[in-house]
């Protein structure tokens, strides 16, 4: 079996606070030496993530805003209802259960760099988004619990993130691992076995409960401590719990994967 490598973004490769990768290039490298590679897959869009791969040197295909979008393995593709169809659906439950939140399509430029410490350019290609609303929460859990009913009857989701809550269509994380692991299957020159024997295996690297479908599906799990202190626990009897924040703890973890654990 050879192995790919699928990485959340803020808060497991990229410092919370900081977005700083810089201590875990080594691993990076060693990966990179070692043929394994890295796909990333984030709550980021498509023109942010481009640009973290243009600095990493990261060719390999990439999954944006939740799992909603795959880009880079031929057509982009969509597996998300489009936000434009949902966004006065949104704001309809917001006014009838008086919620108290901030969202990106209401948002100015300066709203979001005050949220995610990013600068004004960075915050902007953070508003360009197709398959999800992040909202700033500013309401109780009771709010949250009544608002995602009122989202079930649309079927659509509140997942929370590091930072925001997520509204989204039907899909997460893990949606794209079909997809990808066909395309390095027919990369590497594979066959499926009729058996249904795996070909290509998926580690993933991730902080926060909408990172939790990738990592309870894939073949070997790294949960990365969450500065918050609310870690997750997983249904995987294959899962490395890295000491380090990001992303002193994403290189602890592919290390130990690395090393036999």
């Amino acid at each position: 079996m050879r192995y790919i490598v699928v990485t959340d973004l803020d808060g497991t490769l990229l410092n919370h606070k900081t977005y700083d990768y810089a201590p875990a290039l080594n691993a990076i490298e060693e990966l990179n030496r070692r043929e394994i590679p890295i796909i990333l897959n984030s709550s980021k869009t498509n023109a942010e993530i481009s640009d973290l791969r243009r600095e990493l040197g990261n060719h390999e295909p990439f999954v944006c805003e939740n799992g909603g979008i795959i880009c880079g393995i031929g057509e982009i593709e969509y597996l998300a209802t489009p936000r434009e169809e949902f966004l006065d659906k949104l704001a309809a439950i917001k006014e009838k259960l008086q919620l108290r939140y901030g969202s990106f399509s209401e948002a100015t430029v300066d709203d979001v760099v005050e949220w995610t410490g990013l600068d004004s350019t960075s915050a902007a290609k953070a508003m360009q988004r197709s398959a999800t609303e992040p909202l700033f929460w500013q309401d109780s859990d009771s709010a949250l619990d009544n608002f995602r009913r009122e989202l079930e009857k649309l079927s659509l989701q509140c997942v929370k993130g590091g930072r925001f809550h997520h509204v989204m269509g039907n899909f997460n994380k893990a949606s794209c691992f079909d997809k990808l692991k066909e395309y390095y299957a027919q990369a590497w020159g594979h066959q499926v076995s009729l058996l249904g024997q795996e070909e290509v295996g998926i580690i993933a690297l991730g902080d926060s409960p909408n990172d939790l479908p990738m990592l309870e599906k894939a073949n070997h799990a790294i949960v990365i401590p969450s500065p918050k202190g609310n870690n997750l626990k997983l249904n995987n009897s294959s899962v490395y719990y890295a000491t380090q924040a990001a992303p002193h703890g994403w290189s602890e973890g592919i290390n130990a994967f690395l090393s036999g654990y």
